[in-house]
């Protein structure tokens, strides 16, 4: 179960990564990078790999919480 968990997290840290450098490199991401990082208004692909990673942290901690319930 653990590495499952740990692969799901390196997918969806993997799919933010890409998504950021995937803006970053299409003209003007550089400064949509910079925009982004003043308003934290992000492009959708951003967004949803944010979202992604934030179900995945989601997941692995609630089930390390019903392990720690098992195990009381």
């Amino acid at each position: 179960m653990e590495g499952n968990h740990a692969e799901t997290l390196r997918r969806a840290v993997e799919s933010l990564i890409n998504a950021s450098l995937h803006d970053a490199l299409t003209p003007g991401g550089m400064d949509r990078l910079a925009a982004r990082r003043r308003t934290g208004v992000a492009s959708y692909d951003i967004r949803m790999a944010k979202r992604r990673l934030e179900q995945a942290l989601t997941e692995v901690l609630s089930g390390s919480e019903a392990l720690t319930a098992q195990e009381a």
